[in-house]
């Protein structure tokens, strides 16, 4: 999916893209798991999908913000290809802990 937008924007490589993407992904979950938090329940998983990219958007492009900001490399045009990944790397991951019932991280028990 990356190469789609780096050939489509003429972005930096897949090389250069993937940990920023990884990393906001990650820093995203957490904020975007509060936001949906049982407002999934009853939803088919295309509505469940889009509200969560709904509800991800802002969160995604101020975590993109913040991880570009940090980047030696990388400039602001790089931000539009990095938020659509990431976002489309959060759906998934977002609606394994809400819709089909894996338990949020900060709920998961800790080790003695």
């Amino acid at each position: 999916m990356l190469q789609r937008f780096t050939k489509l924007w003429n972005t930096p490589s897949i090389r250069q893209l993937e940990p920023l993407v990884r990393q906001v992904a990650e820093a995203s979950l957490e904020g975007v798991l509060d936001r949906i938090a049982q407002r999934t329940e009853g939803m088919t998983i295309s509505e469940a999908r889009g509200y969560v990219r709904a509800r991800a958007a802002q969160i995604v492009r101020q975590q993109a913000n913040l991880a570009i900001a940090r980047h030696e490399v990388a400039d602001a045009t790089w931000k539009r290809v990095i938020v659509r990944a990431a976002t489309e790397r959060l759906v998934p991951q977002s609606l394994r802990y809400t819709v089909l019932g894996v338990p949020h991280r900060r709920s998961l028990p800790t080790a003695a």
